[in-house]
This record gives structure tokens, C-alpha cells and sequence, in this order.
């Protein structure tokens, strides 16, 4: 026995007696409120003085509540708990009051333990004082030590780190002057053995302890015993078997009253027979277990709406884990309901509130996801409110999320340490100034005066390494080059975190809606109380605690995710309660239902606990296998007796989720063989999401739907992806007899393979220029001699122009009916090419601005990498020929003048062009300074040198040989010996600032010499050379040449050229083979041809005579398909030479022996694909094109229904 002495059963004063399970006796209940008005003690003849006993506490209020609607005042001290009553003797002993077991004590009680390990306190958990000790070592001996104490071991037990434990919680108990809760039971047993009557039980005849578990706590039990020696106690337990569970607790194993002369005198007189009340048990059958929650919605509206006092208890084995879903029920159903308590960091302002101070905390502080979460949210004020910008006032500290994501990926900024200066410097920097326009540059210095905000307001939180850095970091504006008002540094971490409470504080107060307010406030003084108490409590007992750094964003952040808010307390008013079975023993209702009944809601299995095996389970007793059965017996007989209607909601049918134990017994016991089956109504539906839903299942089982679809022609949703493989499957293929696919069938066409436009012709078949006719499409011809497959080469027949499926819903949600009001002004051939591969791609991309959100990687991201070779490529052309980017170079000064007219001509050391390149990269990728993997990689990728060596290289920057991808870059340049860069970037917005106009003549507009409106086009060239005439006579311009836009059709005219252009696309490719990204370029993307076309038409008298990829890759090549034009059928050393578009293309209106210039045909053929395409647009057919190609890069591929999945 705990305590200082011992207690025999001759010094206890209990009885018991049997009942039955359901509603507290009507004997007890009218002597209950009979004794509110006798004043006459029960000596004097008066009526005996009870005090009862409850099992939960939602019983205990349930009848103090029904007695008080009655009229009468309620003396609570005659209702208790065990543990209210525990509280209650405590008081009498004059005992210190009980800790609050807050989660800023649970911070105490942890640096004590650490303090404690670190010097061997805990020998066997933690056996070297270095050894760290982590908070879930604190909460498993918490645990451990609060289950003891329950089962009356914890004095006694010999178990790891406990001995300690107590001691650690006595010393904190004294410094404090509080009682813990787990020392209560045995102190007060202790108390009550030895001492004289408390007070609480001075003028009480008898204690009636109702119904209880007979799995409830050992120290329950032995504190009834104790109470039993000061004032009788008489039981009322269930009748049942005791082994399994069903029996009520008996505090000492005696039989039972059955004689009305061995009552206790001070017991009411009553019969001593069982009250087996009648009620009805309706149990109903559920498909599936989610459907308790809709079966009971159902019942309770209809329940509910034909009485307007009837009570209802729903009770939830799993009430924990649906208590989210109950509420949003209740609330549908508009009913009150309280979650009783949640999590702070559950709500909006504690996840922001923790997420700011994280900001600068871990491996990922200042990462992209966080500053753009944080920029975005508008829970929070992230500091005070700044002055008006001191020059320009469309300036304001607001962050451009996508300003934040262009500098993270062109930077590799992740994330950790020394991020925010990477931040600072990046936006800090003018590097960029010559591409930005006014708009780009204010939210560039927005932006950085934002973040210049953050970092100051943050200062106390910030890492030593972050708060030196950025110590002396000037706040003058990147574009006003203006000082710019920063918030005032708060002095310490506490410091920061009042001010950010009384900003987030004055921001609730202002809000219009006063009940978000309130409660919005009340959470903030939870958050407030919590932290004040922390602090207190910390100076009271002497702790040292971290004022600022990780160490303190530790300690308030743990605070923050262990605070709960409670939420309105009272239940018992409300008309519907939910409980748990635990919670519901003794509660009584007009109608109880039991929902979620499966094994997996109704969990039964044995707690798992720290440091307690199975021979100190079976030693002491504890940790029973069959407790939770035993348990759940008990409270299953009572909710069956609960109410005069119990309804069971019984998921057997779900073999997924099979009944409980409980309710399975039960069923075989009651031979229940056959059951209500729930059928959805629409009674129960309480939003139109649970309806359709309900809908949904009832059509996937074959049955009517509840509700007319909201919009009817949804239910064909589900065949479109049936139908477009369908189709897919069902394209033609076969050939004509030249080889093709028949023109008839073009329009039967939404797919085609790209090799096909580079295949070989078949010897047997024309090739595509000289075939009968044109533009043709790839098909299969089968040999008549082996059977043979021969395919044929295409011509690229998008944009494709499928037809309808003539079903009005389906052609309407597939984009084959037109849309209104897509009248795009411009293009850019990125676009084009976007909706070029899949209009719907296009359309959810450019005119709904649908896009995945940028995440950052650890590798470099593709686009970056392409962007930082484009730079240092483009800088070592235009430092070495002196000329601006963007602009064309003067080139007639150049002759004139006598200046390079190449990198080979320039004459400089290849080692020198390899210096300023290294310089260059340096400059455009300063982090490429770090140690990690991915600059380590990159550096000996680009450069051919180690980090070491870089280092190296870089304090003392000097001529090198010519290595890596940057050196390779270099040599396939200079063997560009006979052609002459004159632009780099050429904007073609330049020559017209709303775009190039291009159009075609309908003779020559592929495939059906359709007249089509012009398209305007803006966009960036990434390189334009000159190539000569005559390159021994340093001929590159003819004066005699035409002044007027060089003609398409070439053959046809006597235009002259002045000048000879090719036009260059830089790519980078880590993986595509080279020719390949170059045929690509030419017979797939449209760029080439576009821009080829409108740097003729922005410079009269010029003819392009080539175009082609330069590829910068392992290896750099230039490649160029070049015009027939005898002008320049001499010409070598301008790159790498194809011909894959001689035996392709002509023009429309040409016949089987065509004339023209294969080049200036394909011109004319992509300019036709961009027209149609631009055409298709604004007319507004958004179809989308599932393809191999399409789908594996789409950004949008995820809410397209008939996207190609898995490998394709």
C-alpha cells in the first residue's frame, strides 16, 4: 500500500451493490435533489447527506444540469470525480496547489533533465555526460513516470532514469511551491490514512460511488479506500460478467447487497431488484465505415427536427482523430459544437508565427519555399509599418515572389547558413539593370527593401555567422541608390517576440469581422500567457535561458508547437454531444448512437510504454492484455442501455474495415443475423460536396442517383480518356500509293512520330520536294514481296486540326468547340511553340497563367546552367569586338576602322580569351565559390580546375591553357574564321515596339493556301554574324544590293542581297545528342524560322542564308543549315554544314520538279506552322495533344484528364 501506513479491509467502510447499466437510479436522483432543501442534519433525523461520485466527468454535468432545470441550487461539493474529489481533499490538507503542467513547464522540466544527464543521472539512458539528451527522452520518462504513479508503482518502481525523474520533479516542486500530479494519488492516500477527517467530508453521511470501469487506475482505487476509513462508501455497479469486463468496479472483493437489512443505514431505502428498462437497438449495416459519419448526420436532422428538446449522444471510439470531421458536420447541421482543445501550431497565426522565427533557422533558412511562404501569407505583420520611400513613392517593402524565384534558381541560392547574404548581395546588384525595364527595377529594390526589413527586424534570431555578415550591409535602394527606412532592431529575442505580438495584436483589432477578432486575439494571449509564464517561471528557479540565435528560436518554437487552446468547455447544453467511449460511461441521452466501430476506429490494443517489458508487465500486473477488451465491454453495456433508442452503425460489410471485438460479440450473442442496410438519402446531405459524393458511390454500385447532376453532362467526364486512346489507336496509317498518307485523311490526324521527319527517304518512294504532292505525311507502305513496313518521311502537319466527335459535351470540354475573345496581340515563339506542341497546354499556360510553382534542387537547375554559358559565351564576344548587347553592331565603322571583325581576327592569346572568360564566370556566378558538391562539380565541368584551384586561380587571376567546357567554348569559336557576329540579343521589339509583323501570301501558306491574318512577334535573338561575299577580297557588304525586304520566293525575282546573314539559336545540352537538338531546332521549334524572317524584314537589303543551332555542351559545335544560294556555295569556316532540308521542302504552289531554294521553302513552311497555329489560337481551340513529348514536360499535366501516364 502507497503511503506512510497501512490500511486493512476491517478499517474500510465499503459496500456494494448491483445494478443495472444505463440511467443513474431514480431512488438516488430524487434523494439527490430531495436533500437540496433539508437543511435537518441526518443525526437529528433529517435526510442522509450524499456525496456521489461520477465515472467522467460529462456524467457529473449531466445530472448537475438536470437537477438545475428543475429549479434548484446546485451544491457542486456533493458532486465530484475521483479526481475532482482528489483536488478537493488536497485543499483541505492544506497542500501547495497543483503545477499547471503547461508547455513552458515541460521546457523547465526538460533543461533539469539535461542538467541531470549531464551529470550521470540518468546512467543507463544516457551512459556519457557528452551524450545528448533529446526532448523525447524527457516525454518518455513523463509518460512513464505519470503511468506509475496512476497504477501506484512509481515509489517503488526500479526501472531506469525514474529514481532520478522524482527527484528532479520534488526539487522543482520545492523551487516552485506546486504539487505535481503524479504525486498526488500517494500523498493524498498518505495524508488520509494518517490524519484526523478532511474537511470536504465532515457534514457527508456516505459516498454512492456510481458505475465505473474496473480497468480505472490503481491509485483511484486506493484513494477510495482511504477515503472509505474517514466517510462509508457504497457502490453501484453494473451487473455482468466480471472476467470479461462487464461487471462494475469493486474497490474490495465482497459479495454483493442483496438484503435490503444490510444497506447502510444512511442509504436511501429502495428495492434492491434490477431495473432492465426496455429500449430499442437498431443496428444498422454500412458499406463502408466513412459512412457513419453521413448514416449519422442523417438520423440526427431527421431525430432533431421532430422535437425541439430531445437529446442525442453520439459517441466515436475514435473521437481523437475525427473530432475535425464531427465539427464540420455539426456545424452543417447548425448545431454547437466544441473540439474541446487544439494545438496552437494547428492554427494559422501559431503556424505562421513559428514559421517567421524558423525563417532564419536550420539547413534551410532563407530558403526559396520559406521566404516565398513567408512573403505570401497574410496572417501576420512581419514588421512595423515604414515611412513613405524617401524619391519614388511606387517603391513599398513588398516582396515579388517571382523576382525571389528567378534570383534563387539563376544563383543557386538553397538555403542554410549564409543564405540571406547571398540574398542581399543578389538583390543588391545592378548587374542586371541593362535588361530590366523601370517596372523590373522597382520591384527589384521593393524587394530588396523588404528583405532588408526581414533581416533587421529579425536581427536577435539571425545565427552569429548571418548577423555578422550582414552587420555593415548598406541599405541604400539598388535602383534609387536612395537610404531606405529600416525598422528599429529589437534588443533581444523577447523583445522581438512581444513587438511581433503587439503588431499581430493591433492588426486583429482593426479587423471589421469581430468574431474572427475575439478569437483570433484569444489565441494570441494564450500564445502570450504561455511565454510570460515560461519566463517567470524560468527566473524563479534560477534557469539561464538564450536570449537570442537558434538557441532561443529552439526553446519559444518547442513552446509554440506544445500550447493548447482550450475552445468552449461546456458541452452538456448542446442538444447533440460527441464523445468518446470513455468519456460517455454514465451519460445518458434520447437517442445515443455508436459510429465507427470497425477494429481500426475502436482501437483495443495494449499501450506500448518506455522502458516496461513484458516480465515487468506480468510482475506487477499491469499493462493487461485484455484491458482495452475489458474496458470496452464495460462501455459498450452501458451505451447499449443509454438512451430508449440506440442505433449501432456496423461497417461488417466493409472487409476492409471488419467490426470491433465488441460489437462482433455482441452481434453473435443477440443473433443478429440479418440488419437495416443504410441507403444514402438526401436528408442527410449537409453540402452539395457530401451529396456528390454520396452520388458518386451510389453510380460506381449501379444504383440511381440521389440528386440531378448539377451539370448534367459531367457524367461523360470519365470517358474522355476512353475516347482519346480510342482515337489515338484508330489514326490511319497506311499509304497512298506514293507513300503518303492520303490528304483525306489529314484531318484524322493528332499524333506523329518526330524521328520521321529526319528518316531517310525509302529508295522506292520520292522524296517529299519532288513527290507529286506537297506537304505530305508519313505513312506505312507494306512490300508486297517480304511484307516489309516501309515508313515514309513528313513534313511537320501540325498545328493539328482533328475533327470532332460530333458529341456536343465532349467537343466542348476537349476544345474542339471555339472559345471567344482569345485575340492574342502578340507572340513570342516560345509561346507558339507551347501551343505548337498541345493548345491546351497553351491556353491553361498564357491565358489562365496556370504553372507549377518553382521548387529549388540541390543540383543546378537547367535553366540556370543554360543561362550562365549564354552569358559568358555572349560577353566574350562582345568585350573582344567591343559592341553592345541588344543593339546591332555598326559594321560598316568596323571596315572602316579596320577592328576585328571576329574573335580569329581579334589576334588575342586563346590563354587571354580563357582569362576574361574565367572572369567573366566569376562575376556572373559568384557562388560557384562554395565547397559544396554542386560547385565543386561545376567548376571542374566548366573550367577543367578543382575548387582548389579555382581559388587558386582566382586570388591571383592570370592567362590559363584552354580546358574545360568554357576552353572548348573558346576553340569552336575561333575557328569561326569567315563569319562576323553583328548582334548578340537583338531585341527585335527594336525595330517596332509592338513586334515584327509576319505574314504569307496565301500561294504559298501550307498546307491548304489559306489566307491567314499576320502575327506579331517579340522576342530576343541570341546571335546574328555576317558572312562575306568574297572572303579574299573582304567583300561582306555589295552596295549595289536592293534597300527592300528580301522576297520568300526567291527564284522568282531579281532582288540582290547587300548583305549575307545567318541566324544562330544558343542551346546547352547535357544529354541530347548534337545534331539531334539541331535538327530539332530546324524541323520541330519555329524559332529559326521566325527569327530568321524578321531580321529580313527589320533590315531591308539583308538575306539569311542560314540558320542552325550552336550547341554548348560537352562539346561546343556550331551548326548551320545553309541556303543553295550560289553566293555562298563557296563558303566554309562559319560551322558545321547540313542539308536536311534539300530534299524536304518547296513551296506550295510549286509542282514535282521544283526550283526554288530548299531554305527559303522551309522558311515559308514554319512560317505557315506559326501562322495556323496563331490562327487555331484565336479562334479559340484549345484541344490538347497527349503526347510522349507533350506530357512528360508539361506543367500542367497533372489536371489534364487525358494526359499519357506512367512510361508512356
Amino acid at each position: 500500500m502507497s503511503g506512510g501506513g497501512t490500511l486493512s479491509i476491517k478499517n474500510m467502510r465499503i459496500t456494494n451493490e448491483e445494478v443495472s447499466p444505463g440511467t443513474i437510479p431514480d431512488w438516488l436522483l430524487e434523494h439527490l435533489i430531495s436533500q437540496l432543501s433539508n437543511a435537518k442534519p441526518y443525526s437529528d433525523g433529517g435526510m442522509a447527506r450524499i456525496l456521489v461520485i461520477y465515472p467522467t466527468t460529462e456524467s457529473r454535468r449531466e445530472i448537475i444540469e438536470l437537477i438545475s432545470d428543475q429549479g434548484y441550487v446546485i451544491d457542486n461539493a456533493l458532486h465530484h470525480t475521483i479526481s475532482s474529489l482528489m483536488d478537493s481533499i488536497m485543499s483541505d490538507f492544506r497542500m501547495p496547489q497543483k503545477l499547471n503542467q503547461s508547455s513552458a513547464f515541460q521546457i523547465i522540466l526538460h533543461e533539469e533533465c539535461k542538467k541531470a544527464s549531464a551529470n550521470l543521472g540518468f546512467p543507463i539512458i544516457n551512459p556519457l555526460p557528452e551524450m545528448n539528451w533529446s526532448r523525447g527522452k524527457t516525454a518518455a520518462l513523463c509518460e512513464l513516470h505519470a503511468f506509475l504513479s496512476s497504477e501506484s508503482l512509481a515509489k517503488s518502481w526500479s526501472g531506469p532514469g525514474i529514481e532520478t525523474f522524482r527527484k528532479i520533479l520534488q526539487s522543482l516542486e520545492f523551487k516552485l511551491n506546486v504539487t505535481y500530479d503524479d504525486f498526488l494519488p500517494e500523498r493524498l492516500i498518505e495524508q488520509l490514512i494518517n490524519s484526523k477527517q478532511p474537511f470536504s467530508l465532515t457534514d457527508i453521511d456516505g459516498i454512492i460511488m456510481l458505475n465505473h470501469s474496473p480497468t480505472i487506475p490503481k491509485s483511484h482505487i486506493d484513494f477510495m479506500k482511504a477515503i472509505s476509513h474517514h466517510c462509508p462508501v457504497h457502490q453501484l455497479g453494473n451487473i455482468g460478467n466480471i472476467r470479461l469486463g462487464k461487471h462494475g468496479l469493486r474497490l474490495i472483493d465482497e459479495w454483493a447487497v442483496t438484503d435490503l437489512s444490510d444497506l447502510p443505514e444512511w442509504v436511501p431505502k429502495h428495492e434492491l431488484i434490477l431495473q432492465n428498462k426496455e429500449n430499442d437497438i437498431d443496428r444498422i449495416m454500412l458499406h463502408r465505415e466513412n459512412q457513419s459519419f453521413e448514416a449519422t448526420y442523417s438520423i440526427v436532422s431527421d431525430f432533431l427536427s421532430k422535437s425541439s428538446d430531445k437529446t442525442v449522444l453520439i459517441i466515436d471510439p475514435n473521437f481523437e482523430n475525427n473530432k475535425y470531421i464531427w465539427g464540420r458536420g455539426m456545424k452543417n447541421l447548425g448545431l454547437p459544437f466544441s473540439q474541446g482543445e487544439h494545438m496552437l501550431i494547428n492554427n494559422s497565426f501559431g503556424h505562421w508565427i513559428n514559421s517567421y522565427l524558423s525563417l532564419s533557422h536550420g539547413d534551410d533558412a532563407f530558403s526559396l519555399e520559406k521566404l516565398r511562404a513567408i512573403s505570401l501569407q497574410q496572417s501576420l505583420v512581419l514588421f512595423p509599418e515604414m515611412q513613405v520611400h524617401p524619391k519614388d513613392e511606387r517603391i513599398r517593402p513588398i516582396p515579388d515572389s517571382e523576382l525571389l524565384t528567378d534570383i534563387a534558381r539563376s544563383n543557386h541560392i538553397l538555403g542554410g547558413p549564409g543564405t540571406l547574404s547571398q540574398w542581399l548581395h543578389r538583390l543588391s546588384s545592378d548587374f542586371d539593370f541593362r535588361f530590366n525595364n523601370e517596372e523590373d527595377n522597382i520591384k527589384k529594390e521593393s524587394t530588396q527593401w523588404w528583405l532588408l526589413c526581414i533581416c533587421r527586424w529579425l536581427n536577435p534570431l539571425l545565427s552569429g555567422f548571418d548577423r555578422e555578415s550582414i552587420r555593415d550591409f548598406p541599405n541604400k535602394g539598388v535602383f534609387t541608390n536612395e537610404p531606405l527606412p529600416l525598422p528599429e532592431i529589437p534588443e533581444n529575442g523577447d523583445d522581438w517576440f512581444q513587438s511581433t505580438i503587439n503588431l499581430l495584436s493591433e492588426k486583429m483589432s482593426s479587423r471589421d469581422n469581430v468574431e474572427d477578432s475575439i478569437k483570433s486575439i484569444s489565441v494570441i494571449q494564450t500564445l502570450f500567457s504561455e511565454f510570460s509564464n515560461l519566463r517567470s517561471t524560468q527566473l524563479s528557479i534560477g534557469h539561464n535561458y538564450s536570449k537570442m540565435g537558434p538557441a532561443w528560436i529552439d526553446e519559444i518554437s518547442t513552446l509554440i508547437q506544445k500550447i493548447n487552446i482550450k475552445i468552449s468547455p461546456s458541452l452538456s447544453r448542446n442538444r447533440v454531444r460527441i464523445l468518446s467511449c470513455d468519456q460517455s460511461l454514465g451519460c445518458t441521452a434520447d437517442l445515443t448512437i455508436l459510429a465507427n466501430t470497425s477494429s481500426i476506429s475502436w482501437d483495443l490494443r495494449v499501450p506500448k510504454m518506455h522502458f516496461i517489458g513484458d516480465i515487468e508487465r506480468y510482475e506487477n500486473n499491469i499493462l493487461r492484455p485484455d484491458g482495452p477488451i475489458r474496458n470496452a465491454r464495460h462501455n459498450l453495456e452501458h451505451i447499449l442501455k443509454s438512451a430508449p433508442r440506440v442505433i449501432i452503425l456496423d461497417s461488417s460489410f466493409d472487409d476492409s474495415n471488419p467490426p470491433s471485438t465488441p460489437i462482433r460479440e455482441w452481434a453473435i450473442s443477440n443473433n443478429l443475423d440479418e440488419s437495416n442496410i443504410f441507403e444514402s438519402i438526401i436528408d442527410y446531405s449537409l453540402s452539395p460536396r457530401q451529396a456528390q459524393r454520396i452520388d458518386g458511390l451510389r453510380l460506381s454500385d449501379n444504383q440511381k442517383s440521389l440528386h440531378p447532376p448539377i451539370n448534367s453532362n459531367s457524367v461523360t467526364i470519365s470517358l474522355d480518356l476512353i475516347l482519346q486512346r480510342d482515337r489515338e489507336r484508330r489514326q490511319p496509317q497506311l499509304a497512298s500509293a506514293d507513300g503518303y498518307l492520303p490528304d483525306e485523311n489529314r484531318n484524322s490526324v493528332f499524333s506523329f512520330d518526330m524521328k520521321n521527319m529526319t528518316r531517310k527517304t525509302p529508295k522506292t518512294l520520292l522524296s517529299p520536294r519532288k513527290n507529286i504532292r506537297w506537304p505530305v505525311l508519313s505513312a506505312i507502305t507494306i512490300d508486297p514481296k517480304n511484307g516489309r513496313k516501309i515508313k515514309s518521311q513528313t513534313i511537320d502537319p501540325r498545328p493539328f486540326t482533328p475533327t470532332s466527335l460530333g458529341i456536343n459535351v465532349n467537343d466542348s470540354r476537349n476544345g474542339f468547340k471555339q472559345l471567344e475573345n482569345l485575340n492574342f496581340s502578340t507572340w513570342s515563339p516560345t509561346r507558339l511553340q507551347k501551343w505548337l506542341r498541345c493548345p491546351r497546354s497553351g491556353w491553361l499556360n498564357r491565358s489562365l497563367k496556370i504553372e507549377l510553382e518553382d521548387s529549388q534542387k540541390e543540383d543546378l537547375d537547367a535553366r540556370t546552367h543554360g543561362d550562365l554559358f549564354h552569358k559568358i559565351h555572349h560577353n566574350l564576344i562582345l568585350q573582344t569586338l567591343n559592341f553592345k548587347e541588344k543593339y546591332p553592331r555598326n559594321f560598316n565603322s568596323v571596315l572602316a576602322d579596320g577592328s576585328p571583325i571576329n574573335i580569329s581576327d581579334s589576334k588575342i592569346e586563346p590563354q587571354i580569351l580563357m582569362q576574361q572568360s574565367l572572369l567573366n564566370l566569376d562575376e556572373i556566378a559568384p557562388w560557384l565559390n562554395r565547397d559544396d558538391a554542386v560547385s565543386t562539380n561545376r567548376i571542374r565541368m566548366m573550367t577543367g580546375m578543382s575548387i582548389r584551384e579555382w581559388d587558386d586561380w582566382l586570388s591571383n587571376p592570370k592567362p590559363v591553357p584552354l580546358t574545360g567546357r568554357i576552353g572548348r567554348m573558346i576553340k569552336a569559336e575561333l575557328l569561326l574564321e569567315n563569319v562576323a557576329p553583328i548582334a548578340i540579343e537583338w531585341d527585335l521589339s527594336l525595330h517596332d515596339k509592338d513586334g515584327i509583323e509576319i505574314s504569307l501570301p496565301s500561294h504559298i501558306t501550307s498546307p491548304d493556301g489559306e489566307s491567314l491574318d499576320s502575327i506579331r512577334l517579340k522576342g530576343k535573338i541570341d546571335r546574328v554574324d555576317l558572312v562575306p561575299f568574297d572572303i579574299e577580297n573582304n567583300n561582306w557588304v555589295n552596295e549595289e544590293g536592293s534597300d527592300e525586304v528580301a522576297p520568300l520566293e526567291l527564284y522568282k525575282s531579281s532582288w540582290k542581297p547587300r548583305r549575307l546573314v545567318i541566324i544562330r539559336d544558343i542551346k546547352t545540352s547535357e544529354k541530347t545528342d548534337i545534331k539531334d537538338r539541331h535538327y530539332k531546332g530546324l524541323l520541330e521549334e519555329l524559332q529559326l524560322a521566325l527569327y530568321a524572317r524578321s531580321w529580313e524584314i527589320a533590315n531591308p537589303g539583308d538575306l539569311v542564308i542560314g540558320a542552325g543551332i550552336s550547341v554548348l555542351g560537352h562539346e561546343t559545335s556550331h551548326l548551320i543549315e545553309k541556303s543553295n544560294n550560289l553566293l555562298v556555295s563557296n563558303l566554309t569556316n562559319f560551322g558545321t554544314e547540313t542539308d536536311i532540308t534539300k530534299s524536304l521542302f518547296r513551296f506550295l504552289d510549286e509542282g514535282e520538279s521544283p526550283k526554288s531554294d530548299p531554305f527559303r521553302a522551309w522558311m515559308a513552311s514554319r512560317i505557315s506552322v506559326a501562322l495556323n497555329t496563331s490562327d487555331r489560337a484565336n479562334k479559340g481551340f484549345i484541344n490538347p495533344i497527349p503526347e510522349e513529348n507533350n506530357c512528360n514536360y508539361c506543367s500542367v499535366s497533372n489536371i489534364c484528364d487525358v494526359k499519357l501516364e506512367g512510361d508512356f
